[in-house]
């Protein structure tokens, strides 16, 4: 199935959340947000500025300015006003001043010379008898429209600008009667409309419509369904030219445009577009752009509606990057780009609950918390669409450009048996920012896809370099392939740099290496059902070098509490050049820990704790095979894995050490 056709049936599945329109309420730092509706066919979301109120005659009731949680407005679009980008192209009801206001000319302010003020009025006098023609034309198509005829009626006397000027809503210069560009004055007595409009200029304001035709419909256009289902028959009946869709597989009008703000409200990036006749978009290959792609206007708008749909309520964001993961029939998954925290509170969100489906989730919740190693069994029909699994990924090389970066499709369980695989092959203690108390936060789990990056090449890092990273690593997630080596090897050296890091971050970043090195080199995994318990049987050189590492550091950091020192230690000084040149640097650092050891061994609390630190240089010196401890080749990631259990094992509680270190 490809990407479009699954949106389409996205859309078809979910038809009654179709002008539903939903919150996602406040939740930690996040504030309360609006989620961009499931859209009617042939329309699109606005945030309006102003709300004008006619009555049936159309005749001016009042007209009042929306607050920014009210401005979200579903409005009619056309196929050329839905992609607008440049140029005069109106929408068919709810639109800037420029469209609507008869009387624009008059109030705008004017260009800078004569020839500019003249192609100014020109282009303002055009904007609005467009507007007014299309309106007009719908309103002939439904006669009967008591809101349409009384809007259209209304802007006819081509006195809008004016009459929300006397209602207080717009301001104009004392001077010109021209609309104030700015306002300058004390910005306690700024009038409400430059808050609402922000850095935008009051021609820049929109204009919504409510008509109180006391006919039992709702009075705001907006929320009318019979509004919804009027203009999608009259573009309908437009349709003229058609050809042979390629997502239906049968002939059907087809589209000419295609939507844009796919991403957010200001995304003008489409994913399909074929605009430029001249160039080589299509040409060379076809005639004419409907060669290349032919896609009925019914399916592109419920497929980019569901698009918006899904990605306003579930997508994953990195700037212009979108990862998508959805079910038609589940619609929300959990997302391939969270942890195992977000994964354990995720429950499917299906218009139709599913037994079969329940029971899943509950299996693959229960294998999160047992460490997943369970493969998920169903009796679904995973060929059925609903219980397919889709995720796509969206990014922009260009303002005006998109691309489907990636498109994979998997059955609901294979999916969720991915996801555990990779949480149990990649689980490891993974540390993340204090929470506003100061309190530090950890779990044991999977690190997020984020989380690998900013271990690899820390916060400030090049917007394409991080992309390209996050796309990287998306199919180790998806498919269990391999973490790529060069990202391995980055986060390696990134957590042998402990002293360019803060400690949150830098314990950030050894839980996320130990996880990827694990999870690329299994073999080297503790045998012990405790994934970071200590392995003393272990022989790799690089994983005891890491425990010599460990123990060193506890030696000199209880010498510091002892003596009420407060600095990092040599171990942590020299972790990148042990890390480099483990043979050269660990006599150095032997060396460097003696004047502290003196300091345990003449206090009587602490010489049980000398006695045990050496009790462990022994067993590890011990455990090393003929030369190793001589080759002074860089250490591999199971340094870290060695320095992490060992470091583990010492400052675990008394009652567990009892319990000796796997054999």
């Amino acid at each position: 199935m490809n990407w479009m056709h699954a949106l389409y049936a996205t859309y078809e599945q979910n038809r009654d959340y179709v002008g539903r329109i939903d919150k996602e309420p406040a939740q930690g730092n996040r504030k309360e947000r609006l989620i961009t509706p499931l859209l009617p066919l042939y329309h699109s979301m606005q945030n309006a500025h102003i709300t004008i109120t006619l009555n049936k005659q159309g005749e001016l009731v009042n007209a009042s300015l929306n607050n920014p949680n009210t401005q979200p407005t579903i409005i009619p679009v056309t196929e050329g006003s839905g992609g607008r980008t440049s140029g005069a192209c109106p929408h068919p009801l709810c639109d800037k001043l420029q469209y609507v206001a008869g009387d624009n000319a008059d109030y705008f302010p004017p260009a800078e010379t004569p020839t500019k003020r003249t192609k100014q009025v020109k282009t303002l006098l055009e904007s609005y008898e467009q507007y007014e023609q299309q309106l007009s034309e719908w309103a002939a198509f439904d006669p009967g429209n008591i809101k349409l005829n009384a809007i259209l009626a209304y802007i006819r006397k081509k006195s809008l600008i004016a009459d929300l000027v006397k209602e207080g809503i717009l301001h104009v210069e004392n001077s010109t009667n021209t609309l104030v560009p700015a306002w300058k004055g004390d910005k306690q007595e700024m009038p409400s409309i430059f808050e609402i409009l922000g850095a935008s200029t009051q021609e820049n304001a929109f204009i919504r419509w409510k008509v109180n035709s006391r006919d039992g419909s709702p009075a705001e256009v907006y929320h009318d369904p019979s509004m919804h289902e009027s203009w999608r028959r009259y573009t309908e009946s437009k349709s003229t030219k058609r050809g042979m869709c390629y997502i239906l597989g049968q002939t059907a009008p087809l589209a000419a445009n295609h939507p844009a703000r796919i991403r957010n409200a200001g995304d003008k990036a489409k994913l399909i577009s074929s605009n430029d006749s001249s160039g080589y978009t299509y040409r060379g290959k076809f005639i004419e752009a409907d060669e290349a792609c032919g896609v009925s206007t019914e399916v592109t708008q419920k497929a980019h509606s569901a698009l918006r749909w899904l990605i306003s309520r579930q997508g994953w964001y990195d700037g212009d990057l979108v990862i998508l993961a959805w079910s038609p029939g589940l619609l929300n998954v959990p997302s391939p780009c969270g942890n195992v925290q977000e994964w354990q509170h995720y429950a499917p969100d299906q218009p139709t609950p599913n037994d079969q489906v329940t029971q899943l989730v509950k299996q693959f919740k229960k294998e999160l918390s047992g460490g997943g190693k369970e493969r998920l069994q169903t009796s679904l029909n995973e060929n059925d669409m609903d219980n397919r699994v889709l995720v796509l990924s969206l990014n922009s090389a260009s303002p005006g450009r998109m691309s489907l970066s990636s498109f994979q499709e998997f059955s609901v369980s294979d999916y969720l048996n991915n996801l555990l695989a990779w949480h149990s092959r990649a689980s490891w203690k993974q540390h993340l920012p204090k929470d506003k108390e100061g309190n530090d936060r950890s779990y044991i789990g999977a690190p997020s896809i984020s989380m690998i990056v900013k271990a690899a090449y820390g916060g400030k890092v090049d917007d394409k370099l991080r992309k390209h990273a996050l796309s990287r690593l998306l199919p180790c997630v998806l498919q269990n392939l391999p973490i790529p080596p060069d990202l391995e090897k980055q986060c390696i050296l990134q957590a042998s740099k402990r002293h360019s890091m803060e400690w949150w971050e830098w314990e950030m970043t050894l839980g996320v290496s130990c996880s990827i090195y694990r999870y690329n080199h299994p073999r080297t995994n503790t045998s012990s059902s405790d994934i970071m318990s200590l392995d003393s049987s272990i022989t790799d050189r690089s994983y005891l070098f890491g425990r010599l590492l460990a123990v060193a550091e506890a030696i000199e950091a209880s010498a510091l509490k002892v003596t009420n020192t407060s600095r990092p230690t040599n171990a942590e000084k020299f972790m990148q050049r042990f890390q480099q040149r483990p043979a050269e640097t660990w006599p150095m650092l032997e060396k460097s820990i003696q004047p502290y050891r003196n300091i345990l061994h003449r206090n009587e609390k602490t010489i049980p704790y000398l006695k045990k630190y050496d009790e462990y240089l022994d067993n590890i010196m011990d455990t090393f095979l003929l030369g190793q401890l001589m080759d002074n080749a860089p250490l591999t990631g199971a340094y870290l894995l060695g320095y992490h259990c060992q470091r583990a094992f010492i400052y675990k509680p008394k009652e567990e050490k009892n319990v000796q270190p796997t054999e």
